[in-house]
């Protein structure tokens, strides 16, 4: 049976939550148990290193999946074993997933994009939030690929993960775009939550605030709160000499494990790495 687990948060309201959805809430991201994907070498992970007759033999799986008449179960474990080999072949393959009729194939297919870290991949989500209609009708769904889209970090979809940010009243689709601008390391996703908060009114962006403070903290390592007045004057402060380092700021431990939560990361285990680091360099005499 399929495994892959579905971590996108439902509406507050639970009864706003599709009835379709059947699936456990999706571990979006899950990291490979060893750290590598079969058939890829341990150290390499660009798709030339992976074995043709393998990545064939997943597409013609995932073609055959989706045929006509096909089990939901078989299309379900078609992706989970495609995501060994992140390939633009699979990830066009994988893709028709993302018209099934079943919510739970389509949301799967949604998780499983964002899991193959591909840009392939990236591009087939972005298709979809730009053309799939049905996706947006729906906030899970909707949600799910915002996110996916987020976790790529990629400063080209700044502007999708800003647009009309508010007219979507739903929670979590505000949350995944706001915390796809803090995953994207680069100073204009700053700017952009910067104009975000500066330039909605008051009633769109308290509620938010959390999150916003949380995905500029991360980008830029400052913590302002959720006043709205102090990130300003510390925006303006700092603005001219910003520069966003390739790794995310530390932060709190609780604002950390919020953020972990969220992307499925491993929990950063900060007092081992400083232990060990004391082992490896002794005090100089």
């Amino acid at each position: 049976m399929f495994t892959l687990l579905l971590t996108v948060a439902l509406s507050s309201n639970p009864s706003a939550a599709p009835s379709q959805l059947t699936a456990p809430a999706i571990s979006l991201f899950a990291q490979d148990p060893e750290g590598k994907k079969e058939g890829m070498d341990e150290d390499k992970s660009d798709e030339e290193k992976l074995d043709p007759k393998k990545v064939e033999a997943a597409v013609e799986a995932l073609k055959e999946a989706f045929e006509k008449g096909s089990e939901v179960a078989d299309r379900l474990e078609a992706i989970e074993a495609a995501l060994a080999y992140p390939h633009e072949d699979i990830a066009k393959a994988m893709a028709k997933g993302l018209k099934d009729k079943e919510h739970e194939v389509v949301l799967t297919t949604i998780v499983a994009l964002a899991r193959l870290k591909h840009p392939a991949a990236m591009k087939e989500l972005v298709n979809a939030y730009k053309r799939e209609r049905a996706i947006k009708k729906d906030d899970v769904l909707f949600a799910a690929t915002l996110k996916s889209i987020g976790s790529y970090g990629d400063p080209d979809n700044i502007d999708l993960l800003s647009d009309d940010l508010f007219q979507n009243t739903s929670k979590n689709v505000i949350r995944a775009r706001i915390f796809g601008l803090g995953k994207t390391r680069s100073v204009e996703a700053a700017k952009e939550l910067m104009t975000i908060m500066s330039s909605s009114g008051h009633k769109y962006v308290n509620p938010h605030m959390d999150e916003i403070n949380l995905s500029l903290s991360i980008l830029t390592g400052a913590d302002e709160g959720k006043s709205r007045n102090r990130w300003v004057t510390w925006w303006n402060a700092n603005k001219r000499t910003l520069k966003i380092t390739e790794e995310p700021q530390e932060i709190d431990r609780k604002s950390q494990s919020k953020w972990d939560q969220y992307w499925d990361l491993e929990p950063k285990k900060k007092d081992e790495r400083k232990k060990k680091d004391k082992r490896e360099k002794p005090d100089e005499e």
